[in-house]
């Protein structure tokens, strides 16, 4: 019984941080821009075979194929941005049907050049083996993974918080006209926007990547905890964010660890989801406000 706690205490903690790291991106997109971003899938497999195409292709080391993949993952920001958010804004059923093409036309690239049987793989190991924890082995891998995304998710609260631009994007998040009033640069800062949510979760996927299957389609298994976590927590609420994490990564926990059943693990996060939509319809915290 008392492996079956320290596992499911342990993992929880594991697990919540990074869907921490997958979820805040989303969660900010919804309280800035104030849009369902449906095409959040594709930054997941752009950042697995982005990177492997310029490692392959290039012939570029590792760090540099990283460093390649992120700027291509900006200017892809910033063109959706243009090329769509901003024009369509005001048309929520086109602009949602539009970024969920672009994350079927990623995919559908990724499995084209990079079929499954293609074996990609991404040796991002920041610390190999594992830990022995009493009765629990957990990869030494997640714990530094963890310990990342404590840190990255206490940098962007400060950044909200405590800096002009984030005050700034909280202002914008709130009120959009009030915030040109007083000469805010609305498309900058959205763009800005943009970029900076991509940070967490590229980090988060090249984390996981050695650890967890890598397939053209896996953008979609971590949108959709994304978006659970994002709706249970209150759209756009860091705070919000961060409890739900943890809440999903104890429903998955307990599948794996309690009920024995790792298959139950989606099904057990839509349940919890559903159950405090029911109770709490606003989710966990406010969703009117980034923090």
């Amino acid at each position: 019984m008392l492996t079956y706690v320290e596992n499911v205490v342990v993992y929880t903690f594991l697990m919540g941080s990074i869907y921490l790291l997958i979820a805040l991106g989303f969660s900010l997109i919804c309280g800035v821009l104030r849009i369902f971003h449906l095409g959040y899938a594709y930054i997941f497999p752009l950042t697995v075979y982005g990177t492997w195409m310029l490692m392959t292709t290039l012939d570029w080391p590792l760090i540099p194929s990283i460093l390649g993949m992120v700027v291509i993952q900006f200017i892809v920001a910033a063109l959706i941005y243009k090329g769509m958010i901003k024009k369509y804004l005001n048309t929520e059923d086109v602009l949602l049907t539009a970024l969920l093409l672009i994350a079927l036309i990623v995919e559908q690239a990724a499995n084209y050049f990079y079929p499954i049987q293609a074996g990609v793989f991404l040796d991002t190991t920041l610390m190999s083996g594992v830990f022995q924890l009493g009765g629990v082995v957990v990869p030494k891998q997640l714990v530094v993974g963890s310990g990342i995304a404590l840190a990255m998710t206490g940098a962007f609260v400060i950044f909200f918080v405590k800096t002009k631009t984030g005050m700034a994007i909280r202002a914008l998040s709130q009120d959009i006209y009030s915030s040109k009033i007083v000469g805010i640069n609305v498309e900058t800062l959205y763009v800005f926007t943009m970029m900076i949510v991509l940070v967490p979760v590229i980090i988060g996927t090249l984390i996981v990547a050695p650890l967890w299957a890598l397939e053209p389609q896996m953008g979609w298994l971590y949108m959709v905890t994304a978006i659970l976590i994002a709706v249970l927590g209150g759209l756009g609420n860091i705070k919000g964010t961060i409890m739900a994490s943890y809440l999903i990564g104890l429903a998955h926990a307990v599948s794996c660890f309690v009920i024995s059943e790792p298959r139950f693990m989606n099904l057990s996060a839509l349940i919890v989801v559903m159950i405090f939509l029911i109770i709490r319809p606003q989710g966990l915290a406010r969703s009117e406000s980034l923090w």
